[in-house]
Order: C-alpha cells, then structure tokens, then sequence
C-alpha cells in the first residue's frame, strides 16, 4: 500500500540492481532509437526519393520518435544509474508533462498515419486526389491533441510524479490527491489517446487491405501498397510494445478503484514496461527498413551517399530525371 507521500519517490522498495539494469537499457535503447529517428529525420531532409505526400506523415511520426528519444532516455537513464531522481521535483514535472505529450504524440502520429493510407485507397477509388491540406489538418491535430492532453496534470486535473521505479516521471495511475478531478481527466485520456484510436486503427487498416486489393494493380500502386504495410507493421509493432505500460497502468488503477489501496508493482513488471516504452520509438525505422522499398533504398542511399542499393530494373524507377 502506499505509504509515502505522493510527492517523493517510492524508492524503498526496488532492488538498486533492477534499477542499474533499467538505466543501461533505456541508455541502449534510447541512443538506438535516437540514431535510427535521427537518421530517417536526415534522409527526409535531403533525400529526393520521398516524394509521396503520405511521406510527411511518416516524418511526424519520425519526429515523436525522436522528441521522445531526446528528451527521454538522458533524464531517465541517468537518473535510474544513479537510483534516483536527480533533477529536482520542478525538472519532475515539465518531464513528465513532455513525457506524457510526446507519448500522446505517437498515438496519435500513428492513428492519423493510418487513417491516410485508407483516405488515399478510398479517394482512389472514386478517381480524386487527396489534396495537401488534408496532411497538414493531420499534422495539426497530433500537435494540438498532444498538448490538450498533457497540459491539464500541470493545473490539478491529475497529477505528474515519480514513477513505479522512482527514477523518472510520469502521469501518476490514479492519484488519490486528485479525486473527481483525476476522473475528469483520466477517462476521457483513456478514450481518446487509448481505445477509440486503437479500435479505428485496426478498423482503418482492414478496410485499407481489401479495397487495396481490389483497386491497387499499377507500379506506383504497389508501392503504395509498400507504403501501407509499412504503416501497419509500425502500428502493430508499437502497440505491442506498449502492452506492459497498459498492463502497469492497470495493475496500479483497477485495486484503488475496487478496494481503495494501490498495491506494490512488481519491480518486473515496472522494468519491463519502461524499457518496452523507450525501445518502442525504434518500430518505425525498423518497419520502414523491412518492408517499403523506397524508404529503405532513401535511407541506406543517405548512408552510402549514393542510391545503387536495388537491382537495376529497379532502380531506374528512382533515378533523378
């Protein structure tokens, strides 16, 4: 049960070895992921294979992978290494609140990623183009409901504080400080950045595959075929990356709701949801590289400065006019 104040850090109770083995993953992991978003970050910039307006999409999601990498890992990482929070509670809170809006970020560059691809297949059904507006609307909306979300545990609706392991800073899973205010914000979180998303996802995506299918015959078509598999590999792969962060969540909510105590998470359970969150920020690239082959000859041809990475009868398809 709890038996600390909200506003310290239940330290007590987590082994200092779970805590050094939690700093040198998220140290591993958030350097991969920020080499990896900042790499694809650089072959937007610079590389004239992208040429798809769907691409700008994928560069919004590249950049909530990156803004979290950057502003993630170094605060945590260092602070789990030292088996502790170092940065004071004021550091505590704008984490947690750049935490909690690049975590929204990703749900939401994910979800509008998705709902493109089946927007792109259905417009080219009835023989329309989707105008670049529509892109731009998208971008918005991640970016506003990014900080709508994260902006109200600042003000006391809910509460930004130390996490299970006590070496970073998170949205606190309730808080009992908080009350109806916590509600109040809490549920309409869980619905809008949690379970509408995840449902319109896979709703989205299945519609996607079969009119696909039907309608996507050409060479561009394929490779907007690529480009949605691509998208689909990304929102499987973070989704199942954020189970054990769903799961945590759960195990602290559900007992305060039904029996009014918080029960102690298992220090296993808190690891692995951590190092689960950050290395859920390197699926993109990932996915980018396994599946769609444009992304893949833009991202190695930026490494290798060059762009003889396909086999001829394929490459001519990318070659500079």
């Amino acid at each position: 049960m709890f038996d600390y104040h909200e506003d310290e850090c239940p330290w007590y109770y987590f082994d200092s070895s779970y805590k050094t083995l939690l700093g040198a993953c998220l140290f591993l992991f958030g350097v991969f992921g920020a080499l990896l978003n900042g790499w694809l970050f650089a072959t937007f910039i610079h590389s004239h294979l992208l040429i798809f307006k769907s691409h700008i999409l994928v560069f919004n999601l590249c950049a909530a992978s990156l803004g979290r990498n950057l502003l993630g890992f170094p605060f945590s990482g260092s602070s789990a290494v030292a088996k502790r929070w170092l940065f004071g509670p004021s550091c505590c809170q704008l984490f947690a609140f750049f935490n909690q809006f690049f975590g929204v970020f990703q749900m939401t560059s994910i979800f509008v990623l998705i709902l493109e691809r089946y927007i792109q297949v259905k417009f080219y059904k009835r023989e329309k183009s989707v105008y670049i507006r529509l892109y731009w609307t998208l971008i918005a909306v991640s970016w506003i409901n990014s900080f709508l979300f994260a902006t109200p545990p600042l003000f006391g609706y809910g509460l930004y504080s130390c996490d299970t392991t006590g070496t970073s800073c998170t949205f606190l899973w309730p808080s009992m400080s908080s009350g109806a205010k916590q509600l109040g914000y809490a549920v309409p979180y869980i619905l809008i950045c949690g379970l509408i998303p995840i449902v319109a996802m896979f709703y989205y995506m299945g519609k996607a595959l079969r009119l696909e299918k039907i309608f996507y015959k050409g060479e561009q078509q394929r490779e907007q075929k690529c480009l949605t598999q691509s998208a689909h590999a990304v929102c499987v792969g973070t989704l199942a990356l954020w189970i054990p962060a769903a799961v945590l969540a759960g195990w602290q909510w559900v007992p305060l709701l039904i029996k009014g105590y918080r029960p102690h998470v298992p220090p296993t359970l808190a690891l692995i949801a951590s190092i689960a969150s950050e290395a859920a920020t390197t699926v993109p690239v990932l996915c980018y590289l396994a599946v769609d082959e444009r992304l893949r000859a833009a991202l190695l041809g930026r490494m290798r400065k060059q762009y003889a990475l396909l086999q001829p009868e394929r490459a001519k398809i990318y070659k500079r006019v």
